[in-house]
């Protein structure tokens, strides 16, 4: 964009103690943003990403500007924002912007918004007593939530944007995952763990109040915010997990750079998504999309098992008329207390599956991790 087409003249004139910034951008964004606020530059690095055996990823200058206040915090984020963006763009094997800024602003609540190029993030000051406590997008044990939340925008909902309010989750949903992936990198998989928990809560409490095609729509009628992020930003991350547990890790990841590659600095719907995903699988996933995406209803599933020696036998069966596929995750306690964890995928009315170990099973645990948005129940 021309500098002249951002100032003009009679600013210059009309603004005799004021400064001019001009803005080119390079790459589409979906729009343009402006923060206005007292800014203190406190920071600047230029990130150089390792080569590896895709395409090579153009550095991106990140700097930290904040609110005089926040000047020792800004700098203090100069480094995880660093570490997020190498983690983000080692998964999806690009970073779609050559810059990028951090703007610290003070504010009751933490929280954030991420336009292309930039995100402001609020930042409480120490006596403030309002807190997301309570909310989906609360987590307690990962500090860094909403820093990671908002840089995987750049990516989801930015580079890649949505085409319609229908398709909020390839934002909201895709961002609370890539920061969960994030947390489980840094924090260690107990915390991921809680956060799939925390998916798998608010899904189930939330689910009958519309699918996650429904979008900004959840909760209107109750003028409650909390329905939105509950189902498109949890849920839509815990459908993300489960597509992952289907396909397997490489499979997974292959579909998700396709997706990103193929919609870079375009607009994106679901059916996109799923096409990239079945290229990449070679399985054709309209049941999982449509379950899980366009539905509401929350499956349930009793199991049993019968455990002779270092041998389970599981049985699994779906209540109701439709039929899901729903990765579970199978806990083999041991007596020594060490675990043996397998996935069994099910995805018929009825499975059965026989699960050898080296060692004697003591007890057996389903969806301990939280993994599956189901409700199971042991058959009596």
């Amino acid at each position: 964009m021309p500098d002249s087409d951002l100032v003009s003249l009679r600013d210059l004139i009309t603004m005799p103690k004021g400064t001019a910034f001009s803005f080119r951008v390079k790459e589409s964004v979906r729009y343009l943003a402006v923060v206005v606020s007292r800014f203190v530059k406190v920071a600047e690095v230029t990130i150089e990403f390792p080569a590896d055996s895709g395409p090579p990823v153009d550095p991106v200058v990140v700097s930290v500007s904040a609110n005089p206040r926040l000047t020792n915090r800004g700098r203090a984020l100069l480094k995880p924002t660093e570490d997020i963006m190498r983690f983000y763009a080692s998964l999806v094997g690009d970073a779609p912007y050559g810059t990028f800024t951090l703007a610290l602003v003070e504010s009751v609540l933490p929280g954030g918004h991420s336009p292309g190029y930039f995100a402001v993030l609020n930042e409480p000051l120490p006596n403030e007593s309002v807190t997301w406590r309570g909310d989906p997008a609360a987590f307690s044990g990962f500090p860094e939530f909403f820093l990671a939340h908002e840089l995987a925008h750049q990516w989801w909902g930015q580079a890649v944007g949505w085409k319609n309010y229908h398709e909020q989750w390839l934002s909201e949903g895709f961002a609370q995952y890539f920061a969960a992936l994030y947390a489980q990198k840094t924090r260690g998989d107990r915390t991921f763990s809680d956060m799939l928990r925390q998916f798998r809560r608010w899904t189930l409490d939330e689910s009958d109040q519309g699918p996650v095609y429904l979008g900004y729509r959840l909760g209107l009628l109750k003028n409650d915010l909390r329905v939105f992020r509950a189902i498109v930003y949890n849920k839509g991350a815990g459908v993300l997990h489960m597509l992952r547990r289907l396909l397997g890790d490489q499979v997974f990841f292959d579909g998700l750079r396709r997706f990103y590659l193929e919609r870079r600095h375009q607009k994106a719907g679901t059916d996109d998504f799923e096409r990239a995903m079945e290229a990449a699988s070679g399985r054709v996933l309209d049941r999982f999309f449509e379950r899980w995406i366009y539905g509401s209803t929350v499956p349930r599933v009793t199991y049993s098992s019968v455990i002779t020696g270092n041998e389970v036998t599981l049985r699994f069966e779906q209540d109701g008329d439709l039929v899901f596929d729903i990765p579970v995750t199978v806990a083999l306690v041991h007596p020594n207390g060490q675990m043996t964890e397998v996935v069994v995928p099910v995805t018929d009315k009825q499975v059965e599956r026989k699960i050898r170990t080296d060692h004697v099973i003591r007890q057996v645990q389903i969806n301990r991790d939280g993994a599956a948005l189901a409700e199971f129940s042991e058959a009596r």
